[in-house]
Formats: C-alpha cells, sequence, structure tokens
C-alpha cells in the first residue's frame, strides 16, 4: 500500500511495552458496592451527611440544616494544647484579654449524636460571648448589639440556618463544604431518615476504542535499529533514574525515526518521574497517535493528563489565594477532567487488568462527585492489584464519607489481610474507625494497637484509642495514649491536640 504523498506502508511490528498488570494476583472478594443514597430530607430542611457528599448544587445559598452538635470548639482547651506549660487559669486570663488568641467560634454537625467529627459538617464564624473586659470597656451601645450566642452542648438537636460555602468569610475553608452560622434554634428530632433516595449516577460516555494497529510508513533497517539502540540507552538510563540523559536519548531516538513509539512511551515516563506532567502529556500524545491500540499509552495518557490538569489548576488557584501550591487545598471543581477519563477508559478496554488504571479512573469520578463510579472503579483496582494499598485506602475513605460502615470495615480488614505487613498500619487505623462507629470498642481498640504495633509513631490510632479507654473509664491507659498525642510533633494530629489535652484535663479533674 502506499501513501497518497508518495512513500509506502507497512505493518508495524515494533512491539508495545509490557503491560503494568500485577504478577499472579490473589483471588479476593471485594464487598459489593451500595447504591449511595442518602436520607429524605424534610421539605425545606438539609441533613449533614446530604451535605458533606452531595452539597454543590446549593453553593452560596442560605439554608436550614438539621442535626446533632457532635463536637463544638474549645479555646482554652486549644491553647492548652499549644502551652503545656501554662495553667488553666493563665490561658483564661490571656484569653480575656486578647480574644483574637482564641479561633472563631464552630461546631460540627452530624446526623446523629454518635457521627464521628470526620462525618460531620463544619458550622463556622458562630458568634461568641464578650469577654469580661469587653463587657467593662466597650459602650452599651454595642454591646447591646452583640449578636445572640447560642447555647450548646456536644448531643444537642438543633436547626442551624446559614450559607453553605468552600471558604467563610473569616478563611474556614473546607472543599466538602461548610456552613457560614447565621442563627440557630433548638429542635425536636423528627421521624424522617429511614426513607432512602438514590443519588442520581452519570451514564458514562460511549468511547470509541481502537484495536487493531494502524499501518506505518515503512523505514529501512538501519534507521529503525539507530533509532532503537538510542531508545534503549534511554530505557537503561531511566533504571538507572537518571532522567535527564534517559529525555536526551529518546529525544534523539525519535528526531532519527519520528515512529518510534516506544521511543515517545519512554520519553513520556522520563518526565512522569520527574512530575513533569505537561511535558509528559506532550510526549505520550505521540505514542497514542502512533498506536492508539495500546492501553499502556492510553494510561500513561490519562495519567499524564489528569496531574497536569490538577498541577495546572493547583498553581492557578495558589495565586488567586496567594499562597505556594502545596499549601492550597485543591477544589475539585475547577478541574475539566473529561479527556483523561475518556483516555482511561480505554486502557481499561483494551487491558481490563490494568490497576492503575481503574485506580486512576477511581479518582477522576471521584473529583467528579460520582461516588457509584468512583467505588466501581476502586473496586476493580483491588481486584486487578490486591497488595496496592491505596486502591483499599480510597475505597474506605468513600465509604467512611457516606457513611458506609460495614462496607468501609469489610475493606479495611480486607486490605490489611493482603498488603505487605510493613503497610497495613494505615487499614488498621481505618477498621478501627469503623469499629468505634460502630460502637465495638474492643475490637476498635485491638485494630488500633495493631495499627501502632506497626507503626509506633501513629498519633493518630492513639488518640483514637485513647478516646475509646477513656470512655470505658479505663484512665490510666488514656492518660498513656493522650499525653503521646500532646507531646507528638507530627503535624497531621495538630487538629486533635486540643482534645487530647481537653481529655487529659478531665482525668486529672476525676482523681483529685
Amino acid at each position: 500500500m502506499a501513501l497518497a504523498g508518495g512513500g509506502k506502508l507497512e505493518p508495524d511490528d515494533l512491539p508495545g511495552p509490557a503491560a503494568e498488570v500485577a504478577k499472579a494476583p490473589a483471588k479476593v472478594e471485594v464487598p459489593a458496592v451500595p447504591e449511595f443514597e442518602l436520607p429524605a430530607a424534610e421539605p425545606g430542611f438539609h441533613g449533614p451527611r446530604e451535605l458533606r457528599v452531595h452539597g454543590k448544587p446549593v453553593l452560596g445559598t442560605e439554608i436550614k440544616v438539621k442535626g446533632y452538635v457532635t463536637w463544638i470548639y474549645d479555646c482554652s482547651a486549644a491553647l492548652a494544647s499549644a502551652n503545656s506549660e501554662a495553667t488553666r487559669a493563665q490561658i483564661l486570663v490571656a484569653i480575656d484579654k486578647d480574644p483574637t488568641l482564641c479561633e472563631r467560634a464552630k461546631f460540627y454537625l452530624g446526623d446523629a449524636k454518635t457521627t464521628s467529627r470526620d462525618a460531620s459538617i463544619w458550622v463556622v464564624d458562630a458568634p461568641r460571648p464578650p469577654t469580661r473586659t469587653e463587657r467593662k470597656r466597650l459602650p452599651k451601645s454595642e454591646l447591646k448589639a452583640w449578636p445572640a450566642v447560642p447555647k450548646l452542648a456536644v448531643g444537642d438537636y438543633v436547626v442551624v440556618t446559614g450559607s453553605w460555602a468552600l471558604e467563610s468569610p473569616h478563611a474556614e475553608r473546607n472543599t466538602d463544604g461548610l456552613l457560614v452560622y447565621k442563627a440557630l434554634e433548638h429542635a425536636v428530632p423528627g421521624t424522617l431518615g429511614a426513607t432512602l433516595s438514590p443519588v442520581e449516577t452519570p451514564k458514562e460516555p460511549e468511547i470509541a476504542v481502537v484495536t487493531r494497529p494502524p499501518l506505518r510508513k515503512a523505514i529501512d533497517e538501519k534507521t529503525r535499529n539507530t533509532s532503537v539502540d538510542h531508545l534503549n540507552a534511554c530505557n537503561k538510563a531511566i533504571v538507572a533514574r537518571q532522567y535527564d540523559a534517559a529525555i536526551a536519548e529518546c529525544q534523539a531516538a525519535t528526531k532519527i525515526w519520528d515512529n518510534n513509539h516506544l521511543a515517545w512511551y519512554a520519553w513520556a515516563s522520563a518526565h512522569m518521574a520527574k512530575s513533569e506532567w505537561a511535558l509528559a502529556r506532550a510526549a505520550i500524545e505521540h505514542a497514542v497517535a502512533l498506536r492508539p491500540d495500546q492501553g499502556m499509552y492510553q494510561l500513561y495518557h490519562g495519567i499524564s493528563l489528569y496531574e497536569a490538569e490538577h498541577q495546572q489548576v493547583r498553581e492557578e488557584q495558589a495565586r488567586l489565594e496567594h499562597k505556594k501550591p502545596e499549601e492550597v487545598t485543591l477544589d475539585p471543581s475547577r478541574l475539566s477532567l473529561d479527556v483523561a477519563r475518556d483516555a482511561l477508559l480505554r486502557a481499561t478496554k483494551l487491558a481490563p487488568d490494568l490497576w492503575r488504571a481503574h485506580y486512576y479512573l477511581g479518582r477522576v469520578y471521584r473529583d467528579r462527585d460520582d461516588a457509584k463510579h468512583a467505588a466501581e472503579q476502586f473496586a476493580q483496582t483491588i481486584k486487578t492489584y490486591p497488595a496496592y494499598r491505596f486502591g483499599y485506602i480510597s475505597l474506605i475513605e468513600l465509604y467512611r464519607r457516606w457513611d458506609y460502615l460495614d462496607q468501609a470495615l469489610a475493606t479495611a480488614l480486607l486490605g490489611a489481610a493482603n498488603v505487605p505487613p510493613a503497610e497495613v498500619a494505615e487499614l488498621w487505623f481505618e477498621a478501627g474507625m469503623a469499629y468505634d462507629a460502630k460502637h465495638a470498642d474492643d475490637k476498635a481498640i485491638d485494630a488500633f494497637t495493631k495499627a501502632i504495633a506497626a507503626k509506633p509513631d501513629d498519633g493518630s490510632s492513639k488518640f483514637q484509642r485513647g478516646q475509646i479507654y477513656f470512655h470505658k473509664s479505663d484512665f490510666e491507659k488514656a492518660k498513656h495514649d493522650l499525653e503521646d498525642v500532646v507531646k507528638s510533633t507530627d503535624p497531621q494530629i495538630a487538629s486533635v491536640k486540643p482534645v487530647a489535652n481537653q481529655l487529659l484535663e478531665q482525668i486529672a479533674s476525676k482523681r483529685h
């Protein structure tokens, strides 16, 4: 066969890359994916779970939310955790003199009294009472106009009126949404909640997939061999993690023979190793154009598109917020992921065992608030690569966000049985969180203990175990765990230190 402009076409005998599939994976039974249903809400009101998982339609509007108070910010406890040598009396005097030492008042709402903090929604910018000094110094007119301060206790059932947003006027920010306080009233729990309504799941698009390799331009043997020699040098440099040298060799290979799709693929791989996602995308697009039938090329195309989009949006958001990119909490609604999704879908259709394609597809659907498809893809990740920890963690986090405790627990236990022993700590932590939410205290303690055994400096597991010991009135064991939390320098547990300190104060008071 000849080209219209001259030249011959021939079959492409250059082999594709080896598929990234698990070797002899164990057969695992992943829990069935639920329908992702929400409790029916009383007309005119919203529930915390509904807003947490499906709140985008009401962003920027004033709404009424019914729920139970599950946590209340305690400024003195927060300051005590950061100033361990100060007495409570000293802290209270400091707050009275300078109220700005405290964050603005806030509390959490859940669908039940037992809803965990991470399954509750934030209510922020609530009014606080004036300090003693303010009552003495401020004009009577200003004190009279002071906003009404709600009387709250953990476990109260309330109706909160406020604006549903991603960021408050005072810079509180949560990509899952938060409620900016306007008013509150106490209420009596109703009878709704038994009826469930399925969340509409978007249909997956019909994706055209090329399954037969197209013909290529004929190439003489000398040119081909010279290009392949540079490709081999490129791959050797990648194995040695000499990525700049690899890029130079692959560039030489493609300059000699532009149709060397393996060289474009290796070139993209080197950029991916350096997290140079836009450059990786540009290189892999050549490989996809030459051999659209190769699942690995579609996979790398999808990954580079996904990561490049995340990188670009993060940098844009950082400029708008005057922050460093690593300081930004990415807003998924800014992402445009259709092209990445389509490439990853092609990869799974061409090579169904490409576990990384399923994992990235799950991330795409999660970013798009498509929980059902996300769960299906994370479950498929586990089936195709049972030793991959992040497949389990992503699925568990999704289930916990929806309060699907049975599925979260089953997934955590499955992961603990299949991932390498060095990586089980996080899975035992997740199992402990599920047991705790189900009020299975002894099983929760056992799971957190296994997490700590695998990772002795695991402050999150010590905090959770310490809380359970406290509620079981085993104060000596609770004190040991909670003191470790307060002393920890791990930034990931900074937000729970005030709670740990508050519990330690209660333990001390019980002993006197």
